[in-house]
């Protein structure tokens, strides 16, 4: 393994994912959506299960990063309301 060219990034995300699902930390997946939502709206495009443009499909776009935002509130507020 190329240490130099490590992706620490993607390495302590994913590390970040096993141990959200090994201790059931259902807000990390909030964290990851928003995580998601702020590169789609600056850059205009996204991935979700095929490259995803705002200008040539603005529907789709849209309601790909309104599910992620609706998605980050709520499991986020779930989690948080367990606290109280």
């Amino acid at each position: 393994m190329d240490f130099q060219n490590l992706k620490w990034k993607t390495a302590l995300a994913l590390l970040v994912i096993y141990l959200a699902v090994f201790m059931n930390w259902s807000w990390v997946w909030g964290v990851l959506f928003i995580m998601w939502t702020i590169p789609a709206l600056y850059s205009g495009h996204t991935h979700f299960v095929e490259p995803i443009d705002r200008e040539t499909d603005p529907v789709f776009f849209w309601l790909i990063v309104g599910t992620w935002i609706a998605l980050s509130i709520f499991i986020i507020a779930f989690d948080l309301s367990k606290l109280f």
